[in-house]
């Protein structure tokens, strides 16, 4: 199956990560995101991942995050997943998780 990039940023990989934040609520799963902003020659652009899940950071984040993808996973037909958080490159650093959906803000 071909990857789908999600049309939220274009080239997710060219930008350096400034902040990345995950707030959980036990109480509602539904309503934990992360939060994430990316810069890339002064331009912000800031993220969130509602109800995200099977986070990994590999040691080295965020520095060696140089493969960054979004991936549009809605074909996939997951319960609550539509998008995938990855790393093409097999360098250290990266981040990848899956979530149910992204917004700028």
């Amino acid at each position: 199956m071909d990857r789908i990039y999600h049309n939220i940023i274009d080239a997710p990989h060219l930008y350096d990560i400034v902040y990345f934040s995950y707030k959980v609520d036990s109480d509602n799963v539904k309503e934990s995101y992360i939060d994430l902003h990316l810069e890339r020659d002064g331009d912000l652009v800031r993220l969130r991942f509602k109800s995200p899940q099977d986070l990994e950071i590999e040691k080295g984040f965020p520095y060696a995050t140089g493969g960054m993808f979004i991936e549009d996973v809605t074909s996939h037909q997951l319960d609550g997943i539509n998008v995938y958080v990855g790393d093409f490159e097999a360098s250290h650093g990266s981040i990848t998780f899956w979530a149910n959906s992204v917004v700028r803000f």
